[in-house]
């Protein structure tokens, strides 16, 4: 809602000062956040540590950068600067993060997999036709 409402008060005032903050609002706010929240929702256990870790460094790195970037581009200053620079990195930190997450449960489910004896069976075409699954 914050960018959206960023994005309707430039195009009213033509004053796109904060198109760079609110292109990252929405970016970072909506995009990022759904991207992340889709992937834990859809995920088969409980969120680990890492998963919360990553989550928080996520909101943290959004606020920052966003909220950096806004009153460096209307006020300036070192220390919005610094904001803003602290909030990219815990963006960065944070999809590291989510990466490492995604790679974690891949591993375990193939191991999950090789444990309970599933094997694939055929191949994966362009439509997803052909491939099966049996248990040996």
């Amino acid at each position: 809602m914050t960018g959206m409402s960023v994005g309707l008060y430039m195009g009213l005032a033509h004053d796109f000062t904060l198109a760079p903050a609110h292109a990252h609002l929405n970016l970072l706010g909506w995009v990022t956040m759904s991207l992340y929240g889709l992937y834990h929702r859809g995920r088969d256990k409980r969120p680990a540590a890492l998963a919360w870790t990553q989550v928080g460094t996520g909101v943290v790195g959004f606020i920052g950068m966003s909220g950096g970037l806004a009153v460096t581009l209307t006020i300036g200053g070192p220390v919005a600067l610094g904001v803003t620079l602290a909030g990219a990195a815990m963006a960065i930190l944070s999809m590291t993060l989510f990466m490492a997450v995604v790679i974690g449960d891949g591993l375990l489910s193939g191991r999950d997999a090789r444990l309970s004896g599933v094997r694939r069976v055929g191949e994966i075409t362009a439509f997803g036709e052909g491939t099966s699954f049996t248990r040996s």
